[in-house]
């Protein structure tokens, strides 16, 4: 088999400045007055949501915002669309679901987003959340 096509080896360049700790990634940079966002996930399968109280988090210190998809979909914030949009073999739009940024009225997955905390620091948002 030759050295090209499918299944052949590419050189990486990348790679070396990663492995010897001299990459950049988005997380490395800092702006003044930056926020941080901390995404609450679900840890049930499948389950109907119901009324998050955000109170607590809203609270708590460094805490600027508190989201959930209910807020989302109040305030008219779209879905995040899978992919790109295909054509039917008549020409007709492919069905494309709704996909909320945050989960509205069930979540569907373990992980699924349910309400995001935006607070001053890392921390604060975790721990608000």
């Amino acid at each position: 088999m030759g050295h090209d096509g499918i299944g052949a080896s590419v050189r990486r360049k990348e790679d070396l400045r990663f492995l010897n700790g001299r990459g950049h990634y988005t997380d490395d940079v800092n702006r003044p007055g930056q926020l941080y966002a901390y995404i609450r996930r679900s840890d049930r399968p499948h389950a109907r949501l119901g009324a998050i109280d955000t109170s607590a988090a809203k609270a708590s210190p460094g805490v600027v915002a508190v989201f959930t998809g209910a807020d989302m979909q109040a305030d008219g914030v779209g879905g995040l669309p899978c992919g790109w949009q295909i054509h039917n073999k008549d020409g007709s739009p492919m069905a494309e679901p709704p996909h909320p940024v945050l989960a509205v009225g069930k979540v569907r997955h373990v992980g699924d987003p349910v309400a995001v905390v935006i607070a001053h620091t890392r921390q604060q948002a975790k721990d608000a959340a």
